[in-house]
């Protein structure tokens, strides 16, 4: 379950952690990601801090594997009790930021990064309002399952901003690069993997159910610009939204394995395109694969 419980939603919004929340509404290069026990707060892609929720405090820690030396050991974790413990910690964060630019400038991140800029421009950026997708959750991972994002379907007209039940559960995967495409975490294979984990409707229900808590809780926190709640997801089939990044249109790869795709009994899949050059999710820009692989077949 990625909700949280009651008290770390006060002590977000107005507790020991509010110096926190509102540092991430202040830089839209972080998210702040809920966790269940803990919040992650995303610096491209990567984990700058985690928050953990034990009985009695808070402990904020660091990912010592972006440091390049233990020099930096005294900076790993830290309690958190009260706010100033909370601003102590945020005031090392340049600190983070830049052993965490120094780490990507030699490990390709990419995926991940472009992962959290399709949750800025469609959440909180200045297209949030316009756009028909909401993200809930990035990296969300349960019985051996991974969805690189979770999204609800909310197109932005006026009409329909009023509906808050029976919106549609989407299911994100993002692929960099052609090189992406294929092998043991290929398209295919998270094809096979989305349709096992789907088949049991017991699995999806309780997803649904904690994406619907995960969406409310983040609005109440004005970490999606969304003035209404959710209240149910419908009974449709789950989207899986594909998104490609930076997919040489010269390659072949692409069209072949969109031509020969398993069998998907449990969703329907659309490809996401971008709107020009931006990562904001539009209805107008969101194609079946029909139209992607006749598309190119008359280009060629």
């Amino acid at each position: 379950m990625r909700s949280l419980n009651s008290k770390f939603i006060d002590d977000l919004k107005q507790g020991v952690l509010s110096t926190l929340l509102d540092a991430v509404k202040s830089d839209k290069s972080l998210c702040l990601e809920l966790r269940g026990d803990s919040v992650n707060v995303y610096y491209r892609g990567g984990s700058l801090m985690k928050i953990t929720q034990y009985a009695q405090s808070y402990t904020a820690s660091f990912d010592e594997n972006y440091f390049r030396s233990g020099k930096q050991a005294h900076l790993r974790s830290l309690e958190i009790r009260r706010q100033e413990d909370v601003e102590k910690w945020l005031e090392l964060s340049p600190q983070f930021k830049h052993a965490m630019d120094c780490y990507f400038g030699r490990h390709q991140w990419n995926e991940r990064e472009f992962q959290q800029l399709i949750v800025r421009d469609n959440n909180f950026g200045a297209s949030a309002r316009s756009t028909d997708y909401y993200i809930c959750d990035i990296e969300y991972a349960s019985m051996g399952m991974r969805f690189d994002m979770i999204a609800v379907h909310w197109p932005s007209t006026s009409a329909q901003r009023k509906k808050q039940y029976d919106r549609r559960l989407v299911l994100v995967e993002m692929k960099h690069g052609d090189n992406a495409l294929k092998g043991n975490a290929g398209l295919h294979k998270h094809i096979i993997d989305v349709n096992d984990y789907l088949s049991d409707s017991g699995d999806l229900q309780k997803l649904k159910e904690d994406m619907r808590e995960v969406f409310n809780q983040k609005c109440d926190l004005g970490l999606i610009k969304c003035q209404r709640n959710l209240i149910s997801f419908s009974d449709e089939k789950p989207l899986l939204l594909l998104a490609f990044a930076n997919h040489d249109p010269e390659k072949s790869a692409l069209d072949q394995l969109l031509e020969k795709l398993p069998s998907n009994p449990h969703i329907d899949m659309r490809i996401a395109t971008a709107s020009f050059l931006g990562y904001a999710l539009y209805d107008q820009g969101i194609c079946t694969i029909e139209e992607v692989t006749s598309a190119n077949r008359l280009e060629d």
